[in-house]
């Protein structure tokens, strides 16, 4: 756990999954990465889904909710997805899913959104049933008609699902949605993914989403075929990386399996990782 300002942060370590190894890593050579995130038989390499919960002022507040368990064999086969642990991880704080009170979504791809609903019959219901959710308009409209590119990216059961929550905010933009919970756009990813900066007058932890999602991907040019704009990807972990060295923000990576977070510093190579450090 780590304290900032009024808020306790928890990493929560509610699934995994494997995606290809080549999409995740782009135009970097397989003899780069392999170093990093060793392949399987099938080229797929092994990632976290990796939630944050910020908990204090009254609130318990998800960010992400991972892949969830709402999938056919055959998609759990492909992605080699594993049981979802987000109940025990919330046990371990003394929670329950109904004890949420929030949920930021980074975004609508759905190894992002997967995990808030749950299978009741052919059914989609929201595990979290009486939660505010929050997502950038950007995002949503993007979510429901998606480009080809992205198109197997966004499931629609869950995009519609979310259409049908009593409690979703759609954001314009950046904002202080709670007191040191501060939220702001991206599009190099996809369009209108929103990072989440939980801070106060000495410390910031940023959650990366899908901008930086481990930390093989601090390096500028490490990005991943899933990008929509790359050029704008580098363009976005620049301005970020720059002021997290700075500033000495703790970057969190929510597809890292094995480093929850890390600090960044600068050298005579640019921004480059420092240390890492633990939730």
């Amino acid at each position: 756990m780590l304290a900032i300002g009024d808020y306790t942060l928890s990493s929560l370590d509610a699934q995994d999954f494997a995606l290809d190894g080549g999409a995740m890593f782009g135009v970097v050579p397989k003899t780069m990465w392999a170093s990093v995130a060793p392949a399987d038989a099938l080229n797929r390499v092994r990632l976290s889904a990796r939630l944050l919960l910020i908990s204090g002022n009254g609130r318990h507040i998800l960010v992400d909710t991972g892949m969830g368990t709402a999938w056919p064999e055959k998609l759990r086969t492909i992605y080699d997805i594993s049981p979802f642990r987000l109940h025990d991880e919330l046990r371990r704080l003394g929670l329950s899913p109904e004890e949420i009170t929030d949920v930021i979504l980074t975004h609508l791809h759905f190894d992002h959104v997967g995990g808030a609903y749950r299978l009741d019959g052919d059914r989609l219901e929201p595990l979290f049933p009486d939660a505010h959710f929050y997502l950038q308009e950007e995002n949503w409209l993007q979510a429901c008609t998606p480009n080809q590119k992205e198109r197997v990216s966004y499931n629609r059961a869950f995009v519609e699902a979310l259409g049908r929550q009593k409690n979703l905010h759609l954001l314009d933009g950046e904002c202080e949605l709670f007191e040191g919970v501060a939220l702001f756009p991206t599009h190099g990813h996809t369009c209108g993914q929103q990072m989440v900066r939980v801070f106060d007058e000495e410390q910031s932890l940023l959650y990366c989403g899908d901008l930086i999602p481990s930390s093989a991907h601090i390096p500028l040019l490490w990005v991943t075929g899933y990008d929509i704009e790359p050029l704008k990807v580098i363009e976005e972990k620049r301005d970020i990386l720059l002021r997290a060295a700075a500033e000495s923000w703790i970057l969190f990576f929510g597809h890292d399996p094995l480093h929850v977070a890390a600090t960044v510093r600068m050298d005579e190579k640019g921004v480059v990782l420092d240390r890492f450090v633990e939730l």
